[in-house]
Formats: C-alpha cells, structure tokens, sequence
C-alpha cells in the first residue's frame, strides 16, 4: 500500500489500523535561498554550439611570414557566422585542417561574448583577474598606509621632543643673561 500525502488525521486512523505500527515521518526543510544565488542562478549564460548549415567557410590566400609556400597557398580560412554576420580570420598555422579547428574555436568565442556579454567565459574571466588585482592594490594600500601612519606618528614626535628641548633651552639662556 503507498500512502502520498496523508493528513495527521488519516495517519492517525492508518495507525490504529494496523497492529504495532512503525512510523516514519520525514519533513522537508527548505531554507531561504541567498541574495547572490538566487541572482545567479537566474542569469545562466546560454550554451553557444556551431551548427555547420550556420557556418560559411572560405579559404583565402595568406600573407605574412612562411615564404612561397604561405603566398601560394589559400590556407588562411575565413568563416563565418551567418545569422549573426560575425566573421574570424585566421592562419596561425601552416596546415589548412589546424587553422579550420582554430578558427572555429575564435568563433565560439565570439559568438560568446556577443551572446552572452558580461556572462561569457572570458568577461568572467577577466572580471576575475580585475577583482583579484584590486583586492592585491587594497591590501597593499592598507599594509603601506599603516606603516606611513606609524612614521608620520614618530616624525611629530621627535619634533615635538625637539620643540620641547628648544624651547627649555632658551629659558635656560634667559636666566642665565639676567
């Protein structure tokens, strides 16, 4: 017999029911979710996959480095992206099929960040490295600030032990002249 969702008068009359009865009640406990998880489970940046009927793909000539081989030879590829009209050019290698692999991971990347703007892997990645580099500035400010603070403190106290001793001293030169 499965029970679904009994109300304590139904388990009440189950129990009496059945002889020696072992009950187990289970309660979910749901806790209210943060500020920040809530905000960022609702902004998920959208999954970019290539569909090769979206893609144009050319092959131009090179330029560059390489000599007779890269001038000759149409081993630069040129894709692009045909409903959104982004394009990638690249050659970074002498082989046609590794410059088709790179230039399809350029477009991913493209297609990320026009997608997904501040959400794409690399804005977080770089909003990352941004974060780390200002809290590095925070400290340091802080940790040199307390040592400015601490000479800045012993400097006017010199100055005033010396203010202290001057000024002892010209009494000390006005007795003696009277």
């Amino acid at each position: 017999m499965a029970l679904t969702r009994l109300s304590s008068r139904y388990v009440s009359a189950f129990c009496s029911s059945i002889p020696n009865p072992i009950i187990f009640f289970s309660q979910t406990v749901s806790f209210p979710l943060h500020s920040r998880v809530l905000s960022s489970s609702a902004e998920q940046p959208t999954d970019i996959q290539l569909k090769e009927s979206d893609l144009d793909e050319s092959f131009v000539k090179g330029s560059g480095k390489g000599g007779q081989k890269i001038n000759k030879v149409r081993n630069c590829v040129l894709l692009t992206h045909l409903p959104t009209g982004l394009q990638v050019r690249t050659q970074k290698t002498r082989s046609l099929d590794g410059n088709r692999r790179i230039a399809r991971k350029l477009l991913i990347q493209k297609l990320d960040d026009y997608m997904n703007g501040s959400l794409s892997k690399n804005s977080v990645k770089i909003e990352h490295l941004r974060r780390k580099k200002a809290n590095r500035r925070a400290k340091s400010k802080q940790k040199y600030a307390k040592a400015d603070t601490e000479e800045k403190r012993k400097s006017v106290e010199e100055e005033e032990k010396e203010e202290e001793e001057k000024s002892v001293d010209m009494m000390d030169h006005r007795f003696k002249a009277t």
